[in-house]
């Protein structure tokens, strides 16, 4: 069980805890009280015992994990819980039992110290309970003072609530009638003030963020003291350089809204770069790629992202942070030197949670100089248009054509939101590069399935045989691509067996390939930063959603991180959520350092695309070599949109671009 199912168990087992602790102060607060009532009082009562002592059980593994599942826990959440429960069960179960000895069936509960004690307690952890239950969507691993003052609102209004609310004046020994409340009127008022208290917070929060700054000039931080920079550099300068004489590959994407009709005869509205994908583009390394975008008619806005590639950071086209959002009849010219071999993709900016689903992407590969190119060389987009699942342009069959003997590379782009699972039939084949970085001494794979992160990619290579080689994709149930010999005239081949994606197993790409030979030289750690992906209720552009943040916030609250050019960064990256974070940080790859502790085995792993699964805890290693301000974010763009997403930002580097304001700028 992983680090995220443990704390899902502890999630229910809370949900069980506080629902035994309320029914039980309910039953007990009664001022007639039956035998099987008093039999129901305990056996919740022991119920919620026994969940608060699961959820302290779980602790030592969560906290074995990594100390951020188990911080908050540990610091705020339980302790708020088990302190009130010993003192519930010291007070309800020798009340509760010495009624039950009674032996009577229906009895006037006396309005003794005893009663009271026993229900004030009740009520106390039942409240504490559900208050910490509610806090476990608001707190995060990163709990804030604000916070802490809730809590103390909370425990020390519990008490003076239940007194209040639970025991009117007794005269002559008898409850004054028409006085009568229950421990839910307590717990109710509690938990609607602690709400309120929240919300209000973080919607002033939150107030701030349209039309402000994405971000301005920093200094590097030092010991907690920050130094000043005199002379910030605006991002519309950050341009890198071009040789001189090099070729220039021009190319003009014209991004519009049009119906397009698919192989299968479907028809959708899509938003497109011309073409589904859009057209590819490529380039021979050392050339200067120049591409015009035009906007004819998304009114959203569009820009360019060129995901993987590290340009100058005025080239990186995110739309609030480098540039403004370029809006319908308007143009923006990306000009940069490709300097990196490799498979890579772009994409808009701008709503890139809406737009790329609905089409604005495309394939971008660059050929090295000395590389030995394949006689057949094919790039494949997997992608989600609307629900229909297709492989590079087609929701049904792509056919290809290959001489047996000849070399085929198969470059595999996942543009979509979601992880995707390719099966590879009819040959064995190796994985010569990830993300665009070439794998070291890669072995032949048979029998397994390659799984793409969201903006991940895999090119794969093979020998042709004198048969068709198939892929197929769990994400795109209807489609395949087929790669034949030539005047190969059998049909379409079936599609894959009912469970293959399920029983088959996945390549784990930290032990595929063989280590670097030599001595490498390793740079020194400069700086150390920890990145804990959760989902928690906050305030997204003023709208209240149960976000996907990091480190606690929701972007763009999020505060950035700071580095001067020259530091060498290792990142913990922590995965509290139930669902993948495909972490893409812009300008840059990352070197893998670690998955839950284990060193990779195999070949250098160099991402610009971590997919972090639930539960997971990665170490990357990130050189702050390429000055700008820069998108941190998941890929998931849907999460990106509702908050996850941060700033790497360089020292005395600023924008003058704004998230929201008049340009409507929306990265995700």
């Amino acid at each position: 069980m992983n680090s995220s199912q443990l704390m899902a168990v502890d999630l229910v087992l809370a949900v069980l805890a506080a629902g035994a602790w309320i029914a039980a102060a309910w039953l007990t607060s009664s001022r007639k009280v039956r035998r099987h009532g008093v039999d129901a009082a305990l056996l919740a009562l022991g119920v919620a015992v026994l969940a608060t002592a699961g959820r302290c059980a779980l602790l030592p593994a969560l906290a074995a994990s990594s100390w951020w599942f188990a911080n908050e826990r540990i610091t705020i959440s339980l302790p708020l819980t088990a302190i009130p429960a010993v003192g519930a069960a010291m007070a309800g179960v020798p009340y509760l039992l010495r009624k039950r000895n009674t032996g009577s069936q229906s009895a006037r509960v006396p309005a003794g110290r005893g009663r009271q004690w026993a229900v004030l307690s009740l009520v106390a952890a039942g409240a504490a309970a559900v208050g910490s239950l509610g806090l476990a969507f608001i707190l995060g691993p990163f709990p804030a003072v604000w916070s802490l003052v809730i809590l103390l609102f909370l425990v020390g209004g519990t008490v003076l609530t239940a007194k209040l609310a639970l025991f009117p004046p007794v005269r002559g020994g008898s409850v004054t009638p028409g006085r009568r409340t229950t421990a839910v009127t307590a717990v109710a008022g509690l938990l609607a003030c602690t709400a309120l208290g929240s919300g209000v917070f973080a919607w002033l929060g939150s107030r701030a963020a349209d039309g402000t700054g994405i971000a301005t000039a920093v200094g590097h931080h030092d010991g907690g003291a920050t130094v000043p920079v005199a002379a910030p550099v605006p991002v519309t300068t950050l341009l890198g350089s071009s040789p001189a004489h090099a070729v220039v590959r021009h190319y003009e994407l014209t991004a519009r809204v049009e119906q397009v009709t698919l192989p299968s005869g479907q028809s959708v509205q899509a938003w497109t770069f011309g073409s589904l994908p859009g057209p590819k583009l490529e380039a021979q390394q050392g050339e200067v790629m120049e591409v015009v975008l035009n906007n004819r008619d998304v009114t959203a806005g569009v820009t360019l992202h060129w995901h993987g590639y590290d340009v100058p950071n005025a080239m990186d086209g995110v739309a609030g942070a480098t540039q403004d959002a370029v809006m319908p009849g308007q143009s923006m010219t990306y000009r940069f030197t490709a300097a990196q071999v490799g498979t890579y993709w772009y994409h808009t900016h701008q709503d890139s949670a809406e737009g790329v689903r609905k089409g604005l992407y495309g394939v971008f590969v660059v050929h090295g100089t000395t590389d030995v190119r394949p006689d057949a060389d094919i790039a494949v987009a997997g992608h989600d248009l609307s629900g229909l699942g297709l492989l590079g342009s087609s929701d049904r069959s792509s056919a290809y054509t290959a001489t047996p003997g000849s070399t085929v590379r198969v470059r595999l782009v996942n543009t979509d939101s979601l992880p995707q699972r390719y099966l590879v039939s009819g040959t064995a084949f190796k994985v010569a590069a990830v993300d665009g970085t070439s794998v070291n001494q890669p072995g032949e794979v048979t029998g397994k399935l390659l799984r793409i992160g969201a903006g991940g990619r895999n090119d794969v290579t093979f020998t042709m045989p004198a048969a068709p080689v198939t892929v197929h994709s769990d994400a795109a149930a209807d489609a395949v691509v087929v790669i034949s010999p030539p005047d190969w005239t059998s049909g379409t081949p079936a599609k894959p067996a009912a469970g293959v994606y399920a029983s088959t197993p996945v390549l784990d790409l930290l032990g595929y390939g063989k280590p670097g030979s030599g001595q490498q030289s390793v740079p020194v750690v400069t700086r150390e930063e920890v990145v804990v992906l959760d989902r928690q209720f906050r305030f997204v552009d003023g709208i209240p959603r149960y976000a996907f943040t990091v480190n606690g916030a929701a972007y763009p609250l999020v505060p950035a991180m700071e580095v001067a050019e020259g530091d060498v960064l290792k990142v913990t990256i922590v995965n509290r959520t139930a669902e993948p974070h495909p972490m893409h940080p812009h300008g840059h790859h990352v070197l893998v350092l670690s998955r839950n502790g284990v060193a990779p085995t195999g070949s250098p792993l160099l991402l610009d695309t971590v997919d972090i699964q639930p539960g997971e805890v990665w170490q990357v290693q990130l050189t702050a070599d390429n000055p700008g301000i820069w998108m941190d974010h998941c890929h998931n763009l849907d999460h990106a949109a509702e908050g996850m997403m941060m700033l790497l930002q360089y020292q005395g580097v600023s924008s003058p671009f704004v998230h929201g304001g008049h340009a409507h700028n929306k990265p995700e």
